[in-house]
């Protein structure tokens, strides 16, 4: 199965620098959210379950569904800026920064739903 692609808007703004919107498509953002689960999951130790074998909804207890929420984000932000700037052949000569709170991010996340987020970043300036 391949990931369906970014949705991506790039706005130029002063000083070489752009914002770029992507929109990041329910697939991408629930195979995230499993993998994040997955993470969780396997470094999860509890009385009576061997690693690794630790239920769902016993992780979601004990770890607690932000947690999970914010480290699927954290990974899907950086792929999805990655393949965004592959895909719109952007020439960032800086990290991108998120241009909210992450944790305003990580309420509004459901992984069954696309997610849209900016990100700003200093682009090279352009050679005349």
């Amino acid at each position: 199965m391949s990931e369906q692609a970014l949705k991506v808007k790039v706005n130029e703004l002063a000083d070489n620098r752009v914002a770029v919107e992507i929109e990041v498509p329910e697939d991408r953002c629930k195979s995230s959210y499993e993998a994040a689960l997955a993470r969780m999951g396997s470094s999860v130790r509890l009385p009576g379950f061997r690693p690794g074998k630790v239920p769902k909804p016993v992780i979601l207890q004990q770890v607690g569904i932000s947690r999970i929420k914010a480290a699927a984000l954290e990974k899907l932000i950086d792929k999805a800026w990655k393949d965004a700037i592959a895909q719109e052949s952007i020439d960032v000569i800086s990290e991108g920064e998120l241009k909210e709170e992450l944790q305003s991010l990580v309420d509004r996340f459901n992984p069954n739903e696309s997610v849209t987020f900016t990100l700003e970043a200093k682009v090279a300036p352009e050679s005349k």
